[in-house]
């Protein structure tokens, strides 16, 4: 493996000049490398709340047993999400005749069942969850749907947030 030699790398001006504005700094020296900027969780203090729900859109491709399983949850430090409906679809529309069932939790369980759509290919399903932290987790699953098609997933609600 070749050496990083430093008459390889072109020399500053602010070296010849003394012209601080055109100073960069780094390693190796000049290249105006620098070290990404990490902000403390400590001041993330401001909470936000009310705002609409982001971070709740999935798509998948159907694969060939006409099966598919989408799943978003609330991410991020004192994130915590108020959903109250997930809107589902299928590339083929209307005439896509596969059932899309919804679960509240880790893992699709029938005892956390939050919903159910006999119009996979488009329909909303309304939810009845109180709130949502990070680890919880909506899980829409497909059974019936064309296989290639494209199922996607939206989570329409609210959230809160913590900004600084």
């Amino acid at each position: 493996m070749g050496r990083l030699i430093p008459a390889w790398i072109h020399p500053q001006a602010a070296g010849r000049t003394l012209n601080k504005l055109n100073f960069r700094p780094g390693y190796p020296a000049g290249s105006g490398a620098r070290r990404i900027v990490v902000v403390p969780v400590q001041r993330f203090t401001t909470a936000i709340s009310g705002v609409p729900l982001a971070g709740g859109q999935r798509r998948i491709t159907v694969n060939g047993a006409g099966a598919a399983q989408l799943s978003a949850g609330p991410q991020g430090w004192g994130t915590v999400w108020y959903p109250s409906s997930v809107v589902i679809s299928t590339t083929t529309g209307a005439a896509d005749s596969s059932t899309a069932a919804c679960y509240i939790g880790s893992i699709a369980a029938a005892n956390l069942q939050g919903g159910q759509s006999y119009a996979g290919g488009g329909d909303t399903i309304g939810l009845s969850v109180v709130s949502m932290t990070p680890g919880d987790l909506l899980i829409v699953v497909w059974a019936g749907a064309k296989p290639g098609d494209t199922a996607t997933m939206n989570v329409i609600g609210t959230q809160d947030a913590q900004a600084y």
